[in-house]
């Protein structure tokens, strides 16, 4: 794979100003939650963690930013009301946009939905995400072919997280082949993240690639056996319901 250096060069230049602006913005715990910066060559996308707009995004051009979220920011009470309609109204309104996907299942936890769901957790430092700081999410420094899904950090180890849909023995060498992408390119990647604006990474010793999937009883001992063989991590999650009643 080859890198464009004046793309990533972009990127970093895109990643600076968002960390410079949203520091301003890291004592809001709302805002915080449900929405994260994503730095692109051309501009800046901020991304919702929502659950009924999940990963959604509206690019933004680095001198705008600011004046955005503090629009976002106003309006986190109306976003995480009662009324899930008026909130996606606001959402369809300021031109969050869905991410294309190809294979988009109805089955009420797709990949975003998980996507959002695990990026949420980490940011509320839910003790099942093991304490690891949210740094990036669709981080992209080539072609869209290499798209990391989640990325984390903790304690001088860079943690990359690639979200299935459902059970694939393909996805665990996809993601031990995206661990060795970025050991490969050290340098490049750091030039990025040591300007991510929600946990900059100046830079890190070890590479923690994990594959996130579907449980299923039947297979798990099999696929956790050859995540061993491919050097990944394996994390599954389940289709629950927990239920809360109401006092009356």
């Amino acid at each position: 794979m080859v890198f464009n250096e004046d793309t990533v060069y972009r990127i970093a230049q895109n990643a600076n100003a968002a960390k410079d602006v949203w520091k301003d913005f890291s004592h809001d715990n709302k805002l915080c939650e449900c929405f994260h910066l994503r730095p692109t060559a051309s501009a800046i996308t901020v991304i919702s963690t929502l659950p009924y707009a999940p990963m959604r995004g509206i690019s933004v051009k680095p001198d705008k930013l600011k004046d955005v979220l503090i629009k976002i920011a106003g309006k986190t009470d109306v976003l995480l009301g009662v009324d899930a309609e008026k909130s996606l109204a606001f959402m369809d309104q300021w031109g969050f946009k869905n991410r294309e996907s190809k294979n988009k299942k109805s089955d009420g936890f797709v990949e975003e939905n998980a996507q959002a769901f695990f990026i949420q957790g980490m940011i509320l430092k839910q003790e099942m995400y093991e304490n690891i700081d949210f740094v990036a999410s669709e981080l992209i420094l080539a072609d869209k072919s290499s798209r990391f899904d989640i990325v984390g950090y903790k304690d001088g180890t860079l943690y990359i997280f690639e979200m299935k849909k459902d059970r694939t023995l393909a996805g665990l060498t996809q993601t031990a082949g995206y661990a060795n992408l970025i050991k490969d390119n050290k340098k490049l990647f750091l030039e990025v993240l040591k300007n991510y604006p929600h946990c900059p990474v100046d830079n890190f010793e070890n590479i923690t690639a994990i594959a996130v999937m579907r449980y299923a009883a039947n297979s798990a001992t099999l696929l956790e056996n050859k995540a061993k063989e491919a050097g990944v991590g394996l994390w599954f999650f389940e289709r629950s319901i927990s239920l809360r009643k109401a006092s009356l």
